[in-house]
C-alpha cells in the first residue's frame, strides 16, 4: 500500500506563510539537530523586530556569538512572506557570504549567488551576497543614469555593517595611480595652488618621497572642474579603477575631496551617494545587522539611513551573552616592560597554542616578522583564517584587519593587539592628523579597538585573553575617558581586568603568564567572577548617533542637489554639535566653507580662515596665514612643571604619555611618518618646558618645529627623519638656511637662533654647505635623547614629583635636557666629506 500523501493536509506551509520568524524557526521541516530551539536572544530579536518590521531602516545589535546569522535568516524569510521581496543577505565580503549560505542550507532555507536568479526575482529564495557585488559602478542591480534594467530590492540587511564600511568608502574613491595618464594631468593643473599649501612636500612630490600627500583646497577644485572633467572622462570606462567607481562619483565630483600622494591621486566624496544604487534607496526594508560597538554614526554617514530608528535599536533584553575576556594591558601592570619583553613572552606562549597579533601597519608587521610563524594581509588572511581554524599554527602577525574575520575556540587563545589603528590612504592620513587627539577620531579608534578585540571570541562559551600594547594604545584607553566610549559588556569586561592588573602590579613581568594561564584554563575562580562581571549588563536603549553625522549627511544631501547655502547652513548644525572641540570645529568648518565657495567665494575664504585658527592642519586659506611670533619663557624648569601637572592626572600616566611621542621620534624612511615625527618633537618640546610650534605646517613657511628656550634663545629645526643617505644633501642644507632666514625676518636682532638638523649623519655633501653654528642631531645621538626623555620622565614619576619645580628642574640638568646645552649636548656640528 502506498504511503499517505499529507502534504495534501494544509494548503500553505507556516514556513511559506507566517511573518513571525519564532513561527517560522519552529517550522522549518529541514533544519539540523543543533537548531532544535531558539536562543533566548535570538528570540526576544525577533519579537520586537516584528513588531516594527515596517520600518524602512532598523538596527539589530547582538553581542558576537549570538546567532545573528540564523536571526537575519529568519527576519529576511519574514519579509518574503510578509510581500516585501525580493530579499537580499549583503555581508562584508565573499568567504563571509559562503559562510552564510552554509548555514542557511543547514537550516533547510533556500538560497542563491545570483541576482538574476527568477527564484529570487519571484521572491521564493533569498539571495546571499557581498558589499562589493552590489555596490559599484556596473552594478547588476543597476545604477543610476545607465539605461540598463534594475533588479528591484524589496528588504535588504547588511551583516556586520560597521565592517563593510571600509569596502563602502573603497567603492566610491577614485584611485588615479601614479603611472596613468590622468595623474600627471591633475597634478600639474594644481601644482600652483599646491605650492602655496607647502613648498617643501610640493618638491618631495617632486622627488617621489614614499609617504607624502597634499590635499587639494576645494577652491580650486571647484573653479577647475571643466579641466578635471576634460582629464578624467576620456578614461571613463578605460580600467576597473575607472568604471567601477566613475558612474559612482561623475555627479557629485565638484563636491569631492582630493588628495595627491606620490603614488596616487585619491577623489572620494564627504559622503558616499548611496542612491547611486537606487535598488538600495528604494528599498522597502533596510536592516543592519552589527555588534555591540557604541557608536553607529557610520549608518547615517554612510549608508544613508534614517537617524531615528538606527537611535533606537532592536537588543536582546540582556547583554551578559558575550564570550569570556582576560583584558590586559602590559604598561599598565608592568610600567617598565619593553615590546621586547612582550614579543618574547608571547613567542614562548604560541609554542603551545595559537596566539594572533593584530598590527596597524606594514611599518609595524616588521618588528614581528623575524618571531612570527605566518604574516598575513588583505590579500592572504583567509588562508591565514582557514590555518588558525584547523589547528596549531603559532603566533601569527595579521596587517590591519580589525573586522570581518571569526577566530573561534582554539584558532586564538591569546589576542594581541598592537598599538592603535592607523590610517592608510593619503585621505584618511589626511584626516588623521588634522583630528588628531579629537573627540571625533578617539570615538574611532576606540571603535576599531573594540572591533579588533571582538575577534577572538565568538560565542557566549569561547574564551580568550586579550592584550593591548603600546604606549600609544594604552594612552587611549586611560586619556579623555577613552575606555567609556566602549560598550558595555566591553567596560564590564575592562573593570574586571582592572582588578587583575591592580593584583598584578609590582609583580614581576613573569607573573603574567601564569594569570592569563589560569583564564585559559579554566580557572573556576575566574570563571566564576568574569561571568558574574557581565551579569545584569543590558544593552543601551538607545545608541549613539552624533547630531554632527545627522548634519554632515543632510548637508551632503543639500549640496548634491545644488543648495549650497542650505548645506553650508546645515553644517554649521554641526559645528554647533561639536561641543567646543576645536579640532573638529575647525575640520567641519572647512567642509562648511567648501560647500559656500560654491555660492559665495568671498565669504568662504573667510569661513577657511576662521578654520585655520581652530585647527592649523586644515587647509590655508587662499591669502595665506599671519605668523604670531612665539613668547620667551622665562623659567623653563616652572613651565615644564605647570604643563605636566595639567597634563598627567599620576606618574605612570607621564611615563605612558612620554613614552607615546617617543615611539614617534624614530627614523623611519616611509615618509607617512615625518608628520607624526614632527608632532613629536614639537610635543618633546612642550614636556621639557619649551614653548613650540610648526611654522611649516601652519604656514607654509619657516622651520619644521620651532622651539623657544627662554629668553629669547630659540632652535630653528628641520626633521629629516626619513634620510637613509650617507651626507646630508645640498638642497637639504639649503633648507636649514632658508628657515633661519625666514627666523631672521619674523625676529628682531635682541632674538638669537641655533640651526638644527635631524638627520642620519653630520657629513655634509660636497656640493653642500652649512649655515654658520649649525648642529646636527644625528640618528645616534637622537637615540640617546629619547633614552634621557624616558629616564626624566621615570624619575618624575613617583610621587608626583614632575609638579615640583625644584626636582624638575635638577633632572632637566641630570639628563642633559636644559635649554641652555641642549644644542650642545644633543648636536654634533656638520663637516665636510
Amino acid at each position: 500500500m502506498a504511503g499517505l500523501d499529507f502534504g495534501k493536509l494544509t494548503k500553505q506551509s507556516v514556513v511559506d506563510s507566517a511573518t513571525e520568524p519564532r513561527r517560522i524557526f519552529a517550522a522549518l521541516p529541514a533544519k539540523a539537530s543543533k537548531y532544535a530551539r531558539p536562543w533566548d536572544v535570538q528570540s526576544q530579536v525577533w519579537d520586537s523586530w516584528h513588531e516594527r518590521r515596517t520600518d524602512s531602516d532598523l538596527l539589530i545589535k547582538m553581542n558576537t556569538g549570538g546567532g545573528k546569522t540564523v536571526v537575519g535568516l529568519m527576519m529576511l524569510k519574514s519579509c518574503l512572506n510578509d510581500g516585501a521581496g525580493p530579499a537580499v543577505y549583503i555581508t562584508p565580503d565573499i568567504y563571509l557570504a559562503d559562510q552564510v549560505r552554509a548555514e542557511a542550507a543547514a537550516l533547510g532555507l533556500e538560497t542563491t549567488d545570483d541576482p538574476r536568479s527568477g527564484r529570487f526575482q519571484a521572491g521564493k529564495a533569498i539571495l546571499v551576497t557581498y558589499i562589493h557585488k552590489v555596490i559599484n559602478g556596473i552594478s547588476v542591480f543597476g545604477v543610476a543614469g545607465d539605461t540598463r534594467q534594475r533588479i528591484e530590492i524589496g528588504s535588504l540587511l547588511v551583516d556586520d555593517a560597521h565592517a563593510c564600511v571600509s569596502t563602502l568608502e573603497h567603492q566610491f574613491t577614485l584611485t588615479i595611480p601614479r603611472g596613468h595618464a590622468a595623474y600627471n594631468e591633475i597634478s600639474d593643473l594644481f601644482d600652483d595652488t599646491l605650492r602655496d599649501q607647502s613648498q617643501s612636500t610640493i618638491r618631495d612630490l617632486a622627488e617621489d618621497v614614499p609617504g607624502v600627500a597634499l590635499r587639494v583646497p576645494y577652491w580650486s577644485w571647484a573653479d577647475r572642474q571643466q579641466q578635471v572633467l576634460n582629464a578624467l572622462h576620456p578614461h571613463r570606462e578605460s580600467t576597473n579603477g575607472f568604471k567601477f567607481v566613475w558612474p559612482l562619483i561623475r555627479d557629485v565630483l565638484h563636491l569631492c575631496d582630493v588628495a595627491i600622494s606620490y603614488n596616487e591621486i585619491e577623489i572620494k566624496p564627504p559622503c558616499p551617494p548611496i542612491d547611486r544604487i537606487p535598488s538600495l534607496a528604494t528599498a522597502k526594508r533596510r536592516i543592519y545587522l552589527t555588534a555591540t560597538l557604541a557608536d553607529d554614526s557610520v549608518l547615517v554617514t554612510h549608508f544613508d539611513a534614517a537617524p531615528a530608528p538606527i537611535s533606537t535599536p532592536i537588543t536582546p533584553q540582556t547583554a551578559d551573552d558575550l564570550g569570556d575576556r582576560m583584558i590586559l594591558t602590559p604598561m599598565e601592570t608592568h610600567p617598565g616592560t619593553t615590546d621586547e619583553e612582550v614579543r618574547t613572552f608571547l613567542v614562548e606562549q604560541a609554542l603551545h597554542r595559537n596566539v594572533v597579533v593584530i598590527v596597524p601597519s606594514r611599518r609595524r608587521a616588521v618588528f614581528w616578522r623575524d618571531f612570527a610563524d605566518a604574516e598575513h594581509d588583505s590579500s592572504s588572511i583567509h588562508d591565514g583564517v582557514r590555518a588558525l581554524r584547523e589547528g596549531h599554527v603559532g603566533l601569527v602577525v595579521l596587517i590591519n584587519k580589525y573586522d570581518g574575520i571569526d577566530l573561534p575556540g582554539d584558532a586564538c587563545r591569546i589576542l594581541v593587539l598592537d598599538g592603535l589603528p592607523e590610517a592608510y590612504s593619503a585621505l584618511e592620513r589626511i584626516e588623521a592628523l588634522a583630528l588628531s587627539e579629537s573627540e571625533a577620531m578617539i570615538t574611532r579608534q576606540i571603535q576599531r579597538i573594540e572591533q579588533g578585540m571582538g575577534r577572538g571570541v565568538r560565542s557566549n562559551d569561547d574564551h580568550c585573553v586579550v592584550l593591548l600594547v603600546g604606549s600609544k594604545l594604552t594612552q587611549r584607553l586611560h586619556k579623555a575617558g577613552g575606555s567609556s566610549k566602549f560598550s558595555p559588556a566591553t567596560r564590564a569586561q575592562l573593570a574586571l581586568s582592572d582588578q587583575v592588573a591592580d593584583m598584578l602590579y609590582g609583580m614581576p613581568f613573569s607573573a603574567i603568564g601564569s594569570v592569563i594561564g589560569q583564564c585559559l584554563d579554566r580557572d573556576p575562580g575566574w570563571v566564576a567572577a568574569s561571568r558574574d562581571a557581565l551579569d545584569g549588563v543590558t544593552y543601551p536603549t538607545t545608541s549613539t548617533v552624533s547630531e554632527v553625522a545627522v548634519a554632515e549627511r543632510e548637508a551632503f544631501r543639500l549640496a548634491e542637489l545644488g543648495r549650497y547655502r542650505d548645506a553650508h547652513a546645515k553644517m554649521r548644525q554641526a559645528i554647533i554639535a561639536a561641543n567646543d572641540d576645536r579640532r573638529h570645529e575647525g575640520w567641519l568648518k572647512q567642509r562648511a566653507a567648501g560647500y559656500l565657495h560654491l555660492s559665495d567665494p568671498a565669504a568662504a575664504q573667510q569661513m577657511q580662515k576662521s578654520a585655520q585658527t581652530d585647527n592649523k592642519a586644515v587647509l590655508r586659506p587662499r591669502d595665506g596665514v599671519e605668523y604670531h611670533r612665539l613668547n620667551s619663557l622665562a623659567d623653563q624648569a616652572r613651565q615644564a612643571a605647570a604643563f605636566l601637572t595639567e597634563r598627567y592626572e599620576n606618574g605612570n600616566d607621564l611615563i605612558v604619555g612620554v613614552a607615546t611621542i617617543l615611539d614617534d621620534l624614530v627614523p623611519d624612511p616611509n615618509q607617512a611618518s615625518v608628520q607624526m615625527f614632527e608632532q613629536a618633537m614639537y610635543d618633546l618640546g612642550l614636556h621639557l618646558g619649551f614653548a613650540a610650534q610648526r611654522p611649516e605646517r601652519d604656514t607654509g613657511e619657516g622651520p619644521d618645529v620651532l622651539w623657544s628656550l627662554g629668553k629669547l634663545a630659540f632652535l630653528v629645526i628641520e626633521c629629516k627623519s626619513g634620510s637613509t643617505t650617507d651626507a646630508i644633501w645640498r638642497h637639504d642644507a639649503e633648507q636649514l638656511s632658508h628657515s633661519m632666514d625666514w627666523f631672521a625676518e619674523k625676529y628682531d636682532h635682541t632674538c638669537s637662533a641655533t640651526p638644527i638638523m635631524i638627520h642620519n649623519t653630520q657629513v655634509l655633501h660636497r656640493q653642500a654647505s652649512a649655515r654658520a653654528g649649525a648642529k646636527v642631531i644625528t640618528f645616534a645621538k637622537l637615540a640617546k635623547l629619547r633614552d634621557a626623555a624616558s629616564k626624566f620622565a621615570a624619575a618624575l614619576a613617583a610621587d608626583k614629583a614632575y609638579g615640583e619645580v625644584g626636582k624638575v628642574s635638577s633632572q632637566l640638568t641630570d639628563w642633559g635636557l636644559n635649554g641652555k646645552v641642549f644644542a650642545q649636548t644633543w648636536g654634533v656640528a656638520a663637516r665636510k666629506l
